[in-house]
């Protein structure tokens, strides 16, 4: 949303004036940052006289959020963004966004709601913003411009989506039977209609939950993405619902706590009003058990799902990462001028890589960085088991544990025989500042080593699928005096071997399968820099590199060197 700069200036001058004047009922939060890259591009490739072999970019901004509390039952916050690129000079780069705003409350002492930017999430099937498997382990180094990224898209650690539209919660408590039930409902506008051939689209749902007690809760869930009828001349409607039940059963025994969930449903997925659109339905369920011993420290949990192949919840199954879309630096290199690949560089510092809407069927995805399960949990045509196992020191002196899935397909997709997937790793955290008593320094290191197989066998040659992908990350952290720290990463991301990718059509059904040949290693290092000046205010000067190859592909080996600085500030 654009805004003409002088007037939100002149209203932000206004408010804050009002602020600063001790108004206990306004004032003004936000964040700053300032950030400046400086990338080195390298091959070895005699082919490449073009490319640019150094860059530089950045941008400084500001997001000033005025919340105003007219009382105690009303809270309404705007915020803009002011940003300036490098090279935008005497204000010629400077652009106004509003960033977010919402009003929220509480109505008869009981009831919340809240309209405008609302986040939300249902649970893994219904409506929740999954994290793919090339973001799921953070980093010392990589975690700094990934830690931007996040903050940008409003992706956040609950995994809630960032929403336009309205949301009400309540709950209503009883004498007997239960104690508790739980609304909540909301909707939200995905898409506009342009009046003609395209209507608005929206996405609302809810849940119901009954708390029995303590130990147990049951309940059902809802979410559906659909068109609204007659906000255009268009005459096909899509309508995704899914439909949930949910049970959790909580017990302590003899110091141990014992949990099982269960959560089952429904889908379908239609477009009213076509010929030849096909209805797609299906169904899932997932069963999940969990032991935690706290005088030890250890936990195991484990669980079977089976989601069928048609299962499509779009709330669940939109990915984070675009894979249609191109990195922003270095978008083209070589003397052909080719589309670079997106590389683990561009994941956690790019945030144009990224999709912000709910998405109706199935995003295309990249095998090297999951071929498992790309959707998250709601992945369709996946069976099998899961199990994690942590064991953490009670004095926080060290962690270990284990995960890994071993999943297979529902149905044959070419073929009768099934595809076997197995994904895991292995890791650990050593605080040596825990172990010598150092009260006032951190010193740490970690580490994590995982791989995921996909094998499938057969007498024929399309039949049989072998890709290998394995991944390392180790990080250390270390204070050299007062609030000064030294960081440092190595990650390696590597994968090798042939897969058969289904191509799908505009209604997410199977129409051909491609054949995808891959030997190829990403490699990043390097080292930095923190200082933390306050909790909410730090600077960072890191430097790594970047290292791309892939010998089955026409693309160039290359290497990217990038000294980066980073000022954080939240307010």
């Amino acid at each position: 949303m654009k805004l003409n700069k002088n007037t939100i200036l002149i209203a932000f001058i206004l408010i804050a004036n009002l602020s600063w004047a001790q108004n206990k009922k306004i004032w003004v939060s936000g964040a700053a940052r300032a950030v400046m890259y400086g990338d080195e591009y390298s091959t070895e490739a005699e082919n490449d006289t073009t490319t640019p072999r150094k860059l530089q970019s950045g941008h400084a901004l500001v997001d000033l959020g005025v919340n105003i509390q007219p009382s105690d039952q009303i809270l309404i916050q705007g915020m803009v963004r002011i940003r300036n690129d490098y090279g935008g000079f005497w204000g010629s780069g400077v652009t106004f966004d509003v960033r977010q705003l919402y009003i929220k409350g509480i109505l008869g002492g009981f009831l919340k709601y809240q309209l405008g930017d609302i986040n939300y999430k249902l649970t893994d099937y219904t409506f929740k913003n999954n994290v793919g498997l090339i973001n799921k382990y953070g980093g010392v180094l990589t975690g700094v411009p990934q830690d931007q990224v996040q903050y940008d898209l409003f992706y956040t650690k609950d995994n809630t989506w960032r929403q336009q539209g309205g949301a009400v919660d309540f709950a209503l408590q009883f004498d007997k039977v239960v104690e508790e039930m739980e609304f909540n409902i909301f909707t939200t506008r995905v898409r506009p209609t342009n009046f003609d051939t395209q209507d608005d689209r929206l996405y609302s749902g809810g849940s119901l939950i009954f708390v029995q007690s303590q130990k147990f809760k049951f309940g059902g869930q809802f979410a559906n993405l659909y068109d609204f009828a007659g906000t255009s001349n268009n005459t096909v409607y899509l309508k995704n619902p899914v439909y949930t039940g949910v049970a959790e059963f909580n017990q302590k025994v003899n110091k141990v706590h014992l949990m099982a969930a269960l959560e089952t449903g429904i889908s379908k997925l239609e477009w009213q009003g076509s010929e030849v659109a096909p209805v797609l339905e299906d169904y899932f369920y997932d069963v999940n058990v969990k032991a935690a011993w706290a005088k030890t420290g250890i936990s195991v949990s484990a669980g079977y799902r089976d989601v069928g192949p048609n299962f499509r919840s779009a709330g669940a199954q939109t990915m984070q990462l675009n894979f249609q879309s191109a990195p922003a630096a270095y978008q083209r290199y070589g003397n052909n001028q080719n589309i670079r690949a997106i590389g683990m560089m561009d994941v956690y510092r790019d945030a144009s890589l990224y999709q912000t809407q709910i998405v109706a069927g199935l995003m295309s995805f990249d095998p090297r960085y999951d071929n498992a399960t790309p959707y998250g949990r709601a992945t369709p045509n996946r069976k099998g088991f899961n199990v994690l196992f942590d064991y953490e020191d009670t004095d926080a002196r060290w962690n270990v544990g284990l995960d890994a899935e071993l999943l297979t397909d529902v149905v044959g997709q070419g073929t009768t025989t099934l595809k076997n997937y197995n994904t895991g790793s292995v890791f650990g955290e050593l605080r040596l500042n825990k172990i010598f008593n150092w009260e006032n320094r951190k010193f740490w290191i970690s580490g994590r080593y995982g791989m995921q197989d996909t094998k499938r066998s057969g007498e024929q040659s399309y039949e049989q699928v072998d890709l290998a992908t394995r991944f390392q990350d180790y990080n250390f952290t270390a204070t050299i005096f007062g609030d000064l720290e030294l960081i440092a990463q190595y990650r390696l991301w590597q994968s090798k071997g042939d897969e058969q990718v289904a191509e799908r059509n505009e209604y997410s059904e199977i129409i051909d399968y491609a054949e995808y040949s891959i030997d190829y290693k990403e490699s990043i290092v390097g080292a930095g820099l923190q200082y933390g000046f306050t909790e909410k205010t730090n600077l960072s000067f890191l430097y790594q590199t970047f290292a791309w190859e892939d010998s089955k592909e026409l693309t160039l080996p290359y290497n990217i060197n990038t000294w980066t600085l980073f000022f954080n500030m939240k307010f």
